[in-house]
């Protein structure tokens, strides 16, 4: 179902209700954190630590490598049923794995839980391009592909809080939750049902107040947007008192007077054709979409060897060779903690206030050139943190957060602007929902197989004294992502008489573009398409009547 009015340039309402889908997933995702670890030692399934730290990452990366299998069919399925739908569906399905997973009596009915979750669930992808299709002006563009990733550090900061505070109930809330009962037999299920009631909230605002964004299926009736037009007209009677205040002038009753006062009759609708284009992974496309994938690798690795490293023992002898040597600092939990929420924070902060005037002012493409060559250098730095005396508490205090906070404003200025790029690069806004489910699924399988390796690597480069080995492979992944940025440009070059991008095929769908921007096709408008002496084709909008 269309919008009722003309959507503006930036439409903040409905930017809100996609920011509440999104809220709910980093919720439930990341409310796993505080207690997973006591979660596997609850089933039993191993008395070594090392064995228990194993499952746990499994448990983790379980949902990473299932929506790496289904993430380029749910991009594929939102290009022919609409974004909604599939979005709708990844909300419950989410809801209904964590639900699974509160009720798992075992591991391995925990892992299916998880997996099934990363099964149902491809709306990383759907609404990055939700969002491409709601902003399609460039100018407009820093400030909306910010916001995604600053609702994602708002939840990561609210979904550990939520499951560290419900978890294991019958011990913590003992004058609430009797033992013997359903939350003592299963007492990780709290925290899980409390995430799927959030994603069932989620799906339902979706389903009353999010507007379909395909361009072939805008004008499709919504019984589920219908419902919540009603609930708009009715909460705004309410609060405005319209009817009370300016009672309508009644009309004389006649023979000819209608028994329904007039309405605006509703803008044409224009007749949509698929045209899509024949060519879709353009050389820009797959140069972005392997880049998300480098990023995906090497910055998922980051937090992990964080912590080990920040944890591991001091080292016990004098450090000189800069190559050899091993050492971390003995944090515990509390403080590592501190950190990560600083982390948090942080991101949060920088993208909701600084991304958006920082990225109009520096440039889209000229910024992602330089974080992604300022990547390396954090990770080769960051292990020679272990040569700072440790009895200089403020310093090697001052070089963590400072190493720290490079590697959070890198990360929030590198995701949204490859998504922009992306965005940019698609030939058509029409399969751009493919294109980012092959992002997705790229990136997740990128996710799962990182920290396997890398904490391999950081085990034996421990063993064998070279504590750096993982650090400085990360840094040369994060390298070669450097030198591939080189080959991404804004716009991609023409091939075989095809516009730039392929953005005027969406003429054909009611849309025209017009300076990097759509416009619905008024009525009577027609597209001439013809050929130039130098064998492209130029398209112009004309007036029938004229």
């Amino acid at each position: 179902m269309a919008p009722r009015t003309a959507r503006p340039d930036f439409p903040t309402h409905q930017l809100i209700v996609l920011s509440i889908c999104r809220l709910v997933e980093p919720i439930a995702f990341t409310s796993i954190v505080p207690y997973i670890y006591y979660m596997v030692s609850h089933f039993h399934v191993t008395n070594n630590d090392g064995e228990i730290a194993m499952w746990t990452g499994s448990t983790i990366a379980a949902f990473a490598f299932a929506e790496t299998l289904t993430g380029i069919l749910w991009g594929n399925l939102s290009d022919r049923i609409g974004r909604k739908p599939v979005l709708i569906s990844g909300l419950l399905g989410t809801g209904l794995s964590m639900l699974l997973f509160g009720l798992a009596p075992s591991m391995p009915l925990a892992l299916a839980a998880r997996a099934l979750g990363g099964l149902l669930n491809g709306n990383v992808g759907v609404i990055q391009t939700t969002v491409a299709e709601l902003v399609p002006k460039r100018e407009h563009q820093p400030r909306a592909f910010s916001i995604m990733p600053f609702v994602w550090s708002l939840g990561s900061i609210i979904g550990p809080s939520l499951g560290g505070l419900l978890a294991e109930p019958v011990q913590h809330y003992p004058d609430v939750f009797s033992r013997g009962g359903l939350f003592d037999k299963f007492p990780y299920l709290l925290p899980n049902l409390a995430c799927a009631i959030i994603c069932l909230v989620g799906a339902i605002n979706g389903i009353l107040f999010l507007d379909e964004t395909h361009a072939e299926l805008i004008h499709k009736p919504d019984r589920g947007r219908a419902i919540g037009f009603w609930i708009q007209d009715t909460l705004a009677a309410l609060f405005t008192r319209q009817s009370t205040e300016t009672p309508t002038q009644k009309l004389p009753n006649t023979e000819t007077t209608p028994l329904l006062p007039p309405q605006p009759s509703p803008p044409p609708s224009p007749t949509p054709t698929t045209h899509k284009p024949t060519k879709i992974w353009t050389k820009q496309v797959i140069h972005n979409v392997i880049a998300y994938g480098i990023i995906a690798f090497h910055t998922i690795t980051y937090d992990q060897l964080l912590s080990v490293f920040l944890q591991s023992p001091t080292s016990s002898t004098h450090l000189h060779n800069p190559l050899r040597f091993t050492g971390g600092f003995s944090l515990d939990t509390r403080t590592i903690g501190l950190l990560f929420s600083y982390q948090g924070f942080l991101s949060t902060f920088f993208q909701f206030v600084i991304f958006a005037p920082f990225v109009r002012f520096a440039g889209v493409h000229r910024t992602f050139r330089v974080v992604a060559a300022t990547y390396p250098l954090v990770y080769i730095v960051t292990p020679y943190i272990a040569w700072i005396p440790k009895e200089r508490t403020g310093l090697l205090y001052a070089v963590i957060y400072a190493t720290l906070t490079a590697k959070t404003v890198c990360g929030c200025l590198m995701y949204p602007i490859n998504s922009i790029l992306l965005t940019n690069a698609s030939p058509s806004l029409l399969v751009l929902g493919t294109i980012n489910g092959v992002a997705g699924s790229l990136a997740s399988c990128m996710r799962a197989i990182a920290p396997v390796l890398m904490g391999w690597l950081f085990s034996r480069g421990v063993a064998i004294g070279v504590m750096g080995l993982c650090w400085w492979v990360s840094g040369l992944v994060a390298a070669v992502g450097a030198v591939q940025a080189v080959y991404i440009t804004e716009e991609e070059e023409e091939d075989e008489g095809e516009r730039v991008a392929g953005k005027d095929e969406e003429v054909g769908v009611g849309v025209v573009v017009v300076e990097d921007a759509v416009r619905p096709m008024e009525a009577g408008e027609v597209v001439v398409v013809r050929s130039v002496p130098d064998g492209g084709v130029v398209s112009t909008v004309q007036d029938v009547a004229a």
